[in-house]
């Protein structure tokens, strides 16, 4: 299983130059590449230049010998699966008028591998290319290696290393290895997911107890306010200037950063809370709903923003990892009618639908028992998960009164 750890920290001037001349050889060996693609019959090219090709042709590139060989071909292959994507748009049609990637115009993230990784007591040791160590030095830089000085990495083996850049501060984000831990086999304890925009994760515990846990809506509202507030008044203010193309402001690149990084630290907090739960209550299977192709061709209105930009595939990734380090398997389950069918109903299917019953929005009515709406679609998704595979199903207990976590 392969993890990893984050460390921000503030670089010194030595780092500050010798990571921003191979961010800026690597836009550039982007780009130069990139033309290459887009322009191989043009240029004289026989056939489309893929990756392997690129890889052997340009390494007397300058900008190529400016970076690690690793990284190198590391950003040939961003820009090989770029074009991939792009190709795969084309043929699915899955986007009217893709575009192909696009030429870079700032520094790239560096990607260092194990070759250019050395791992010393409280700092971590990184290549820096033959070409690079010349000219640093004829401007006055005399650095044979590239030290970081890091306090999460001592105690795992790095496969490679990426630096992220930002205004002020850096990123580190090591990748590491980890044990896979062997499944436990199923002991009839299951935990049932149904995610939503109101409620991030409704979760119904086959033993008879729900709980909701939410937040990451009124985070992404209130950001997306402030966002569109500041972007406002700056557009406002370029504009009497007479600027045609107003760029963002300091304060509003640092709102979306902000909001990256409270999502991705949200989506962490509720994966771990269902994780340490079903390792705790001894859950040996859990059982979500996946909404792949929900967002297809759906117009829903003021929701419709929402919708699109709910990161369930991301809350998926996290839970899934989080959970096979305790051995626990996590099933995708479609979610046909598990809203609109009663808990009381002899099965979840078209058949046995009342879409009448769920009143509005968190309220599901059959006489004379009232539920949760999202408790119950919890409670469905494991059923259609169980009745699918011919096992009994558990008493439909707790649906009406969940429980709140804050994370």
């Amino acid at each position: 299983m392969l993890l990893s750890r984050r460390e921000v920290f503030l670089p010194t001037e030595e780092q500050k130059i010798i990571l921003g001349h191979m961010g800026y050889a690597a836009f550039k060996l982007w780009n130069v590449a990139n033309y290459e693609k887009r322009n191989y019959k043009e240029i004289g090219m026989t056939r489309y230049p893929n990756w392997y090709d690129q890889k052997k042709r340009l390494k007397e590139n300058f900008f190529y010998k400016n970076l690690p060989s690793q990284t190198a071909q590391d950003v040939l292959q961003q820009l090989e699966e770029a074009w991939k994507s792009f190709f795969v748009l084309l043929r699915s049609k899955g986007v009217e008028n893709p575009r192909p990637p696009r030429f870079r115009k700032e520094k790239m993230d560096i990607t260092f591998l194990k070759d250019a990784i050395r791992q010393e007591e409280g700092k971590i040791r990184l290549t820096i290319p033959k070409q690079l160590k010349t000219y640093l030095k004829s401007q006055g830089v005399d650095a044979d290696h590239l030290y970081l000085k890091t306090k999460r990495f001592s105690d795992i083996q790095i496969k490679e290393i990426q630096i992220k850049f930002d205004e002020k501060r850096y990123t580190a984000i090591a990748v590491y290895e980890e044990t896979d831990v062997p499944m436990q086999e199923d002991n009839g304890h299951y935990l049932g997911i149904d995610m939503g925009l109101k409620n991030t994760l409704a979760c119904y515990d086959s033993a008879g107890k729900t709980f909701l846990l939410n937040g990451l809506l009124n985070t992404t509202h209130y950001f997306d306010k402030e966002i569109a507030r500041y972007q406002g008044i700056s557009d406002r203010q370029q504009s009497c200037c007479g600027i045609k193309y107003p760029k963002k402001t300091k304060k509003v690149r640092s709102l979306y950063r902000k909001k990256k990084n409270k999502v991705s630290d949200l989506i962490h907090k509720t994966t771990r809370y269902v994780a340490e739960y079903c390792q705790a209550e001894h859950i040996t299977t859990v059982v979500i709903g996946d909404m792949k192709g929900i967002r297809k061709g759906k117009d829903l209105g003021r929701i419709n923003q929402q919708l699109h930009s709910f990161p369930y595939e991301k809350i998926l990734q996290k839970l899934e990892y989080k959970l096979k380090r305790y051995g626990i398997r996590m099933i995708r389950q479609k979610e046909n009618y598990s809203s609109q069918c009663s808990p009381k109903s002899d099965k979840v299917g078209k058949a046995f639908a009342q879409s009448q019953n769920r009143k509005y929005r968190g309220l599901y009515i059959d006489e004379p028992d009232i539920y949760n709406a999202d408790c119950v679609g919890a409670y469905n998704i494991l059923r259609l998960y169980l009745q699918k595979n011919k096992l009994p199903f558990p008493e439909a207990a707790g649906l009406n009164c969940p429980q709140k976590v804050f994370v």
